[in-house]
């Protein structure tokens, strides 16, 4: 007479199949997480710019730092913007880099388990060239 249940071999085939799907799953589930998570640093940087595109039109340069209030000052060098040194959900730091009043750099570095996006570390506007890089992480 046969016992109920399953043999050592069919949980050891039970096993190995689910390891087999977890080794393919986790990482391209680890990588859609990082995807959608790059929004949070598009996202502050796209506001970034509007917040710099304010700023010129009331001090006639854009800001150089990042700081709790907004400050013209003297000239560019001495200005500050009243904007968050981090994104909205934390995933990024948030840094300007100005090349002089009519131009700016801004940067989106990861933080936190985000930093496993080595492809998209840092996300950056140059602006007047307009360019975003890296170009594929801005999809």
């Amino acid at each position: 007479m046969r016992s109920k249940g399953f043999t050592l071999i069919e949980m050891l085939v039970a096993v190995a199949i689910l390891a087999i799907l977890s080794a393919i799953a986790i990482p391209s589930y680890q990588e859609s997480v990082r995807k959608s998570r790059r929004s949070d640093g598009i996202a502050a940087l796209l506001k970034l710019q509007l917040a710099q595109e304010k700023f010129r039109a009331n001090c006639r340069f854009y800001a150089w730092t990042l700081a709790a209030a907004d400050n013209c000052g003297a000239d560019a060098a001495n200005s500050s913007l009243n904007f968050r040194t981090t994104s909205e959900e934390g995933f990024y730091t948030i840094a300007v880099t100005a090349a002089g009043g009519n131009s700016y750099t801004i940067t989106a570095d990861p933080v936190g388990s985000q930093a496993a996006d080595s492809a998209c570390d840092p996300l950056q506007i140059v602006y007047p060239a307009g360019t975003k890089s890296p170009a594929g992480c801005w999809d």
